[in-house]
């Protein structure tokens, strides 16, 4: 399995660029668990900080998905927020010829995180929150200690992370579920042509 990632900015309304920030993992799923966090380590400057309080602050404890990038920009926190959560989706499809789904997410943490790495949780929680299994984790790297935010991009396979099922998307720090968000996976389900076809035992039986 590859493992692909990158770097990217983010500038407040006054255009500052936010320092680069990397972000990777090392997947361990079963069989052909596909999942690419594709590093956007963005935070937010203190300099680009207007009044208002700060995006981390709006939208600590969540962690919003989307089937589209999350913009690196922004001109002031409440609208930043705003534009976020508009982007946001409960339920995405895979595929149809491939069986793959590339999903992106942010996810913001009330507190700073005293440490480099956290890990990206997959939760089934279709039965229930309080029934939920973990499909998988995978360790991700901030790119210094005290990050309140991380963007990524996630590529799924419904071979690993079945469709038509309720998961929970976590980022978790000392074992404790610091940003979260849900995501129904969605596939067509087998179409049947209604036609019932009889093996050469069968047809002797009926005869």
């Amino acid at each position: 399995m590859s493992l692909h990632h990158r770097t990217a900015t983010a500038a407040g309304n006054d255009a500052a660029q936010v320092p680069s920030r990397t972000a990777h993992t090392q997947p361990s799923l079963r069989r052909r668990a596909v999942l690419w966090l594709l590093a956007l380590g963005v935070l937010l400057a203190p300099q680009t900080l207007v009044a208002g309080g700060k995006p981390e602050d709006l939208l600590k404890g969540q962690l919003l998905i989307s089937d589209s990038s999350f913009p690196l920009k922004w001109t002031s926190p409440g609208e930043y927020a705003s534009r976020l959560k508009k982007l946001h989706k409960s339920s995405l499809f895979y595929d149809k010829k491939t069986g793959k789904l590339t999903i992106y997410y942010a996810a913001f943490f009330a507190q700073p995180v005293n440490d480099v790495q956290v890990n990206f949780v997959i939760y089934d929680i279709t039965s229930g929150a309080n029934a939920k299994v973990k499909k998988g984790a995978w360790e991700a790297f901030l790119g210094r200690k005290g990050e309140r935010a991380i963007f990524n991009s996630v590529e799924l396979d419904k071979e690993d992370i079945e469709m038509n099922k309720k998961y929970l998307f976590a980022i978790e720090s000392g074992r404790q579920i610091i940003a979260k968000g849900e995501l129904t996976l969605r596939g067509e389900p087998p179409k049947y042509s209604g036609k019932v076809e009889f093996s050469e035992e069968d047809t002797k039986k009926k005869e």
